[in-house]
């Protein structure tokens, strides 16, 4: 049977479908105890017997994979993998995975988000209101002013895509990689 330590946090609390699928498997599952970004020597203490990581952004070294002879695979929830030591996983034939698709489109609605915040004032607003403040902020709106994108990727695309509701807003790009 398969043993996975789930690192990421947090992880099936809003959607209970990727632990069902691990016990639907037989698969035996650790989701992350401390419930907080793990240090190097905490995930260490930790993986001594397991199989698959599902792993947010902790170190995941050397010194981790000494201690985690049986590790096969490490699944990163998310996109980046500059936390896994790639060269010592191909080393060790250990499999490495990443799910770049998956925060595309929450990163772009929040960058829509920003925007909005920043253009009326969203947030001196409500830090003064914390304060018994009220100020009258008059915005500006985003088919007013000129936005840049740096990057027509996954998050690009899809700011791309929601600022088509606005108004048409003048847009410049830049998709030159160095």
């Amino acid at each position: 049977m398969s043993k996975v330590l789930i690192t990421t946090v947090p992880f099936g609390d809003r959607d209970k479908l990727p632990l069902e699928l691990l016990e639907q498997n037989n698969i035996e599952y650790l989701v992350n105890p401390l419930n907080k970004k793990l240090t190097e020597d905490e995930l260490a203490d930790m993986v001594a017997h397991f199989d698959v990581i599902i792993a947010g952004t902790e170190p995941i070294t050397k010194k981790v994979m000494d201690v985690a002879s049986s590790l096969k695979m490490i699944s990163r929830v998310g996109i980046g993998l500059d936390s896994v030591d790639l060269l010592e996983t191909e080393k060790r034939g250990i499999v490495v995975s990443y799910t770049p698709d998956a925060p595309a489109p929450a990163v772009a609605e929040l960058t829509i988000g920003m925007m909005l915040t920043l253009l009326r004032s969203v947030h001196v607003s409500n830090s003064q209101m914390h304060t018994g403040e009220w100020n009258r902020f008059f915005g500006r709106r985003l088919s007013e002013v000129v936005i840049g994108i740096i990057g027509v990727g996954r998050v690009g695309k899809g700011v791309l895509e929601h600022l088509q509701g606005f108004g048409n807003p003048t847009i410049m790009v830049n998709d030159i990689y160095f």
